[in-house]
């Protein structure tokens, strides 16, 4: 029965508020949250529009008032939201939006404050880079954008050289709004390459793989598309500036050389390149 698994769901979404202030030693406790949340996916994946969007409206408040929980089953939920994230229906999909801004708001959260870990996350998206389907390339790029402009430390950095090439396809992608975000993404990260180590807000050392990232931006220099090219290009040239000026005087970087010509990509001049 249709109705009765829509209010099925929505109980469970009840019954998880009323764990909210539960002890989470309890192992009832524990045990019930974990039901709560497996059921709540399987009605995700409900054959009926109407009851997967009251079961993602559910994982949305589950997710709310218990953020432990999605914390601690974030690789599922991650999964089901990728489902969720690519619905036929308008209206699971608007749910799938909502779920995945309060799951990013989770886990940066946890990320910063040391219960969870970049680490366990930043390679699984890695491979979700590569794959075809523009619903998954399109909600990996919101999180990697997510990751590298939220997290304290930049720990993204250390994973880049995973997924680089990757993003620097999408800048080719057939479909604009994966265009626009790739570019996004890569004008958020380039000046966290730049900086050095030490000025994290954190202090930690980080350890970028400037070797494995300048391989990359070698092979995205042969990339069929013109504008990726020029984009690797500045990449290389900014990349290899900084860690020159480093190691050498301005001065004798600067000797005999004239200004640089204003290089700044953004999303527009993808028009020039394309011819409009």
């Amino acid at each position: 029965n249709e109705d009765a698994r829509k209010g099925g769901a929505v109980a469970l979404a009840a019954c998880a508020i009323g764990l909210k202030k539960a002890n989470e030693g309890r192992r009832d406790v524990t045990e019930c949250r974990d039901l709560i949340l497996a059921s709540v996916v399987h009605a995700c994946q409900d054959h009926s529009q109407r009851v997967r969007y009251y079961a993602t409206e559910s994982l949305f408040n589950v997710t709310k008032v218990i953020p432990s929980l999605a914390v601690q089953h974030f690789f599922i939920l991650f999964e089901i939201l990728r489902s969720l994230y690519a619905d036929v229906d308008l209206d699971v999909r608007s749910g799938a939006e909502l779920l995945d801004k309060k799951l990013k708001e989770v886990i940066v959260g946890a990320i910063n404050s040391g219960s969870f870990s970049a680490d366990a996350c930043v390679p699984v998206f890695a491979r979700f880079v590569y794959m075809r389907n523009k619903a998954t390339k399109q909600l990996t790029l919101t999180w990697l954008k997510e990751f590298s402009e939220k997290l304290i430390g930049a720990p993204i950095l250390q994973f880049l050289h995973l997924f680089l090439g990757g993003i620097f396809a999408m800048v080719a992608d057939p479909n604009a709004a994966i265009r626009q975000l790739a570019l996004e993404f890569l004008q958020s990260v380039l000046p966290k390459l730049l900086v050095n180590n030490e000025d994290f807000e954190d202090g930690q050392q980080m350890k970028v793989d400037f070797d494995k990232i300048l391989q990359s931006l070698v092979l995205t220099m042969e990339h069929p598309d013109p504008f990726v090219r020029k984009v690797a290009m500045y990449w290389m040239s900014r990349i290899v500036q900084a860690h020159m000026s480093s190691a050498f005087p301005a001065n004798e970087l600067n000797h005999g050389r004239g200004d640089d010509p204003d290089t700044s990509l953004d999303a527009d001049s993808t028009k020039g390149e394309r011819g409009g």
